[in-house]
C-alpha cells in the first residue's frame, strides 16, 4: 500500500511543478514579448491560465490522502472491477534506456485511473492489490475489455 501511496504522491509532485513552470512561463514571456509578438504573449497568457488551473485542481486536494484511487482503496474497494498494468522498455535503436510501468484500475461506473510505478515493484503491488480486491478481475485481455466496456460489473467476481 506504501508504494501506492508513494506513487501517488510522487504524480501529483509532477503536476505541481509542471503548474509552477507553466505559470511561470505564463508570466514571463508575455513580459519579455508583448511588444514584439502578439503571438506569443497570447500563448505566454494561454500557459499561464492553464498553470493557474492546474495548480487550481492540485490546490483543492493538499494531500496525497485525498485522491480518488486512495479513497476508493481505503473505503469504497467494490468500486475497482478490474486491474492490470502495462510494462515499456524505451529502446531506441536497440539501446535499453528505461522502463517504465503502468498500473490501471477500471471503475465499476466505467471509468478509469492509472498510476505510474516502477517495473521491478509492478508484481508485487499486484499480488497485493490480489488480496485487498478479491472480487475484482486481473490482467489485460480483449475479452475483458470488451466485457467492460458494455458491462463494467460483469467482470466482478
Amino acid at each position: 500500500m506504501r508504494l501506492l501511496y508513494n506513487a501517488l504522491q510522487k504524480e501529483r509532485n509532477l503536476k505541481l511543478i509542471f503548474a509552477i513552470v507553466l505559470m511561470s512561463a505564463g508570466v514571463t514571456v508575455p513580459y519579455l514579448y508583448f511588444r514584439k509578438n502578439s503571438f506569443i504573449s497570447s500563448a505566454g497568457m494561454v500557459a499561464l491560465l492553464i498553470g493557474l488551473r492546474l495548480m487550481y485542481g492540485i490546490l483543492k486536494k493538499p494531500r496525497t490522502e485525498d485522491e480518488r484511487l486512495w479513497n476508493l482503496l481505503n473505503d469504497d474497494p467494490r468500486q475497482i472491477v478490474w486491474v492490470y498494468s502495462i510494462s515499456t522498455q524505451t529502446m531506441p535503436f536497440g539501446f535499453h534506456l528505461w522502463d517504465a510501468g503502468t498500473m490501471y484500475f477500471k471503475l465499476v461506473d466505467g471509468d478509469e485511473i492509472s498510476v505510474n510505478l516502477p517495473v521491478r515493484k509492478l508484481k508485487m503491488v499486484a499480488k497485493f492489490l490480489n488480496r485487498l480486491l478479491p472480487h475484482a478481475s486481473f490482467g489485460y485481455s480483449d475479452e475483458r475489455q470488451a466485457m467492460f466496456d458494455n458491462d463494467p460489473k460483469s467482470l466482478l467476481k
